[in-house]
């Protein structure tokens, strides 16, 4: 039921948290295919290096903004967040769609995960693992080559 792009996404995080998210996908799956959209995971870990090209994109950079956060500053970059993408069975993108409260409503019910549709600077299309560290933390085990999950 996992699609091929989404089982690349999951396989690049923390095995932990891998069971959870391919989970959470069938569950997402299962809803969305009642409305005739499909939902895949469409990111999972980056570099810091992908991550500041992000943040680059409409600063300096062609492009909108996308990100406000640099390398190490995304749970991205430590191998525990996914973006979902939600798709029309003509292969057209949802940008902006209500549907993604369907998603918070999912992630809601997996009490290790969180959606960014609750955040002040919103990002529906984005669920991370609860982790109670904060990014210096992450970095830290990081560098002393400990799992931040």
């Amino acid at each position: 039921m996992i699609d091929k792009r989404s089982d690349q996404v999951i396989s690049t995080l923390l095995l932990k948290v891998q069971p959870t998210f391919a989970n959470l996908l069938i569950e997402l799956k299962k809803h969305f295919q009642e409305k005739g959209v499909e939902c895949k995971y469409i990111c999972g870990t980056r570099t810091y290096a992908e991550q500041d090209a992000l943040y680059a994109k409409g600063r300096t950079a062609p492009g909108a903004i996308v990100t406000k956060a640099r390398g190490g500053e995304s749970n991205h970059n430590f191998g525990i967040a996914v973006d979902v993408g939600l798709f029309l069975p003509d292969g057209r993108y949802l940008e902006d769609t209500p549907f993604y409260r369907d998603v918070g409503k999912i992630v809601a019910t997996f009490p290790t995960l969180e959606w960014g549709g609750n955040w002040k600077f919103v990002d529906e299309p984005h669920i991370q693992w609860k982790t109670g560290l904060t990014l210096a933390e992450m970095r830290e085990r990081v560098a002393a080559k400990k799992s931040v999950a």
